[in-house]
């Protein structure tokens, strides 16, 4: 009976272990999750409507128009109808970053419009954020936090009220997602992670019709920008120089997709500077 117990233990647990092996968008990485969307997707919710009560969030003009039209553009493109697409912009001059937290819940700083300089550059940031959700990054790394937080039991103590847990353990959960500088832990995403929302993001650009070039061109301004230093969209991971020479790499198959789906204005008229 033991050996039968035993026997059936390790093919559940190898079973569990095949579902929770899938491949990320393009470039195919196969990486481990155990956490399902429905968790991750509330765990972005609940995070957003914190994020959203602690900033100036921009209602209407000009910057929040373009916002919408990109995000809804880039949303069609990474193709996840079931999640709760929102785009914000945050009036934050001296913060050059943006975010996508699990479930399609967005957020742009003032500061890294002139980065971003155009519509087509404003399309690969979020494409690039959006890749963060679409390949499951979150829900990666906190698969590796868990047990930090105590398993699933420390993920429903979140979701069922985030005052009742400790601000470290706050902390981790928000920084597996993304988003933690803004509680004090942060857990960067890996260099495998940027270099991935990278490819996605000018896939899903291209896709979506906006000059997948513009994505190297987003980079050079990031440096000329922030000078030697690392600003937050950064991160800690890939030199902006490694960033474009994989984004070079992939380009020609992004123009294959933008000559399908390019839209007949220019997106890469000046909006910013």
């Amino acid at each position: 009976m033991s050996r039968l117990f035993h026997t059936s233990a390790i093919a559940v647990a190898l079973l569990a272990l095949g579902m929770a092996c899938v491949k990320v968008p393009y470039t195919k990485r196969v990486q481990y999750n155990l956490i399902p969307d429905p968790i991750m997707n509330s765990i972005g919710k609940v995070t957003y409507r914190t994020m959203l009560a602690e900033s100036r969030v921009i209602q209407k003009g000009p910057d929040v128009r373009v916002l919408n039209t990109v995000g809804n553009r880039i949303s069609t493109a990474a193709d996840k109808p079931k999640y709760d697409w929102q785009f914000k912009l945050i009036g934050e001059r001296q913060t050059l970053n943006a975010w996508c937290l699990p479930g399609g819940y967005i957020g742009f700083y003032t500061g890294i419009l002139p980065a971003l300089n155009n519509e087509a550059g404003m399309a690969f940031v979020m494409g690039h954020e959006v890749g963060h959700a679409i390949a499951h990054h979150g829900s990666e790394r906190m698969s590796q936090q868990l047990t930090l937080l105590g398993g699933l039991a420390g993920l429903n103590a979140y979701l069922a009220d985030s005052s009742k847990m400790t601000a470290e353990q706050r902390g981790i959960v928000v920084g597996a997602i993304g988003v933690g500088a803004q509680f004090g832990v942060m857990l960067p995403f890996s260099r495998a992670h940027e270099s991935e929302a990278d490819v996605i993001g000018m896939m899903f650009a291209a896709k979506a019709g906006y000059p997948p070039a513009e994505s190297i061109k987003v980079w050079q301004r990031m440096e000329a920008i922030s000078g030697p230093g690392v600003p937050g969209f950064i991160s800690t991971h890939p030199t902006n120089k490694k960033r474009i020479e994989n984004l070079r790499d992939w380009l020609p198959q992004a123009r294959k997709r933008y000559e399908r789906n390019k839209l007949d204005r220019d997106t890469r008229a000046v909006l910013w500077r």
